[in-house]
């Protein structure tokens, strides 16, 4: 035939299954089959219901604007070219709740399709040679992102509903919460117990990496460890997480309750160097400047040195001075490899 046949299931397919009566219309099934039939496409109701059920149904759909070329039933061609009319209902598609996904029951915008071809270019790039149902690490990241899109392409988003949405899946991405934390006692687990001097350490639930601390005389100070990122100054690209800059970033930006965390983190800008080689890799650090998650840049100027039990905190002449040690140290190894 020219022309494809279409069969279609009623309850749980044009309507939500509420046999014997009937449910909501499904209108994206329903507006893509009165596409389908205006160019030219044969519609079969293929369904479970007979006599006055089956009636109800067929005039149902007619006050949808659904018509059927045959009803629980073949077309007169299909009967003529068969010599006969089989118990079977052929059609070159069939659509209900336990065969083809509904959701497959519609037309692509240019959105989807647009999406569709960047995906696969892009997978393409990632292994040239893959096969057809090969599973690869990077084509599976992109294509899981393309389903997450097209999810959002069928809720039909303007420009600011798409906008709030995206920053509110961020977030939950990032694993930061939507609301306010606050001080009540069923958002804490006890983490930790310090039985000399009896201070207690808690574990935010709603964000794990959210800390409460207890000291002993009942002062509280909170701790988000993923609020901070240490920056090499003459190495952007690297960042890294230190004890020493949540301390000092906590006293002079304290997290206060009820506490929303910033999408972005604080940048520490940080340079280290070393002036005695048996101390490892650096015994020197510079805590020099901050960039705000709002882009504000804000001078720290504190300045370390390796004691017997961390870090001892000095004043700029003696970091001055031992960054001249370290910088002699350095000519002195480079002269001595000459």
């Amino acid at each position: 035939m020219k022309n494809k046949i279409i069969a279609v299931d009623f309850d749980g397919t044009l309507c939500v299954n509420k046999y014997p009566e009937i449910g909501d219309p499904n209108k994206e099934l329903i507006a893509y089959l009165k596409k389908r039939q205006a160019n030219g496409e044969k519609l079969i109701l293929w369904t479970n219901r007979v006599d006055d059920r089956l009636d109800e149904a067929v005039k149902w759909c007619a006050e949808h604007g659904l018509v059927f070329d045959a009803v629980n039933d073949n077309l007169p061609e299909i009967v003529e070219s068969f010599g006969g009319n089989c118990r079977k209902i052929f059609a070159n598609e069939y659509i209900d709740d336990r065969n083809r996904l509904l959701e497959s029951c519609h037309e692509k915008s240019n959105m989807e399709l647009w999406a569709e071809n960047e995906i696969s270019l892009a997978c393409k790039h990632e292994k040239t040679d893959r096969k057809d149902g090969e599973w690869d690490y990077g084509c599976a990241c992109y294509e899981s992102a393309l389903k997450a899109f097209k999810s959002l392409c069928e809720d039909d988003h303007s420009g600011m509903s798409i906008g709030f949405t995206k920053a509110i899946l961020n977030r939950l991405i990032d694993n930061k919460p939507l609301r306010p934390i606050e001080d009540k006692a069923d958002e804490w687990n006890e983490v930790s117990f310090n039985k000399k001097d009896g201070s207690k350490i808690y574990q935010c639930k709603r964000m794990s990496s959210l800390f409460k601390n207890v000291a002993a005389d009942g002062t509280i100070s909170y701790n988000d460890v993923s609020r901070y990122h240490g920056t090499y100054v003459n190495n952007p690209n690297v960042s890294y997480h230190s004890g020493l800059i949540d301390k000092v970033m906590d006293e002079k930006f304290p997290v206060a309750m009820p506490y929303i965390p910033n999408d972005k983190p604080f940048k520490v800008y940080t340079e280290d160097f070393l002036t005695d080689t048996k101390n490892g890799d650096f015994d020197t650090i510079g805590l020099l400047y901050t960039i705000t998650p709002l882009g504000r840049k804000i001078e720290l100027s504190r300045y370390f040195k390796e004691a017997e039990e961390g870090f001892d905190e000095i004043d700029k002449a003696e970091y001055d001075q031992r960054k001249e040690m370290a910088k002699k140290r350095q000519e002195d190894m480079k002269n001595g490899s000459k």
